[in-house]
């Protein structure tokens, strides 16, 4: 079953909102792929799963 959630140690800024941070890298009903806020992704993302988008997770980098 393919990955609905990706771990980053930095969330991007949404590319409709630069004020927002990205939670999800989502395919759109539109067709182009986006670094999405919550609230497009709820207007304009298609889902998440192979070929429609993964849920951005914040875990911080590890104290080496």
């Amino acid at each position: 079953m393919p990955a609905t959630e990706v771990y980053v140690t930095r969330l991007p800024k949404c590319d409709h909102h630069p004020d927002e941070d990205a939670k999800y890298d989502c395919a759109t009903v539109y067709g182009y792929w986006m670094y999405a806020c919550e609230r497009c992704y709820r207007d304009i993302g298609r889902g998440l799963g192979l070929g429609k988008g993964q849920r951005l997770i914040l875990r911080p980098p590890a104290d080496s």
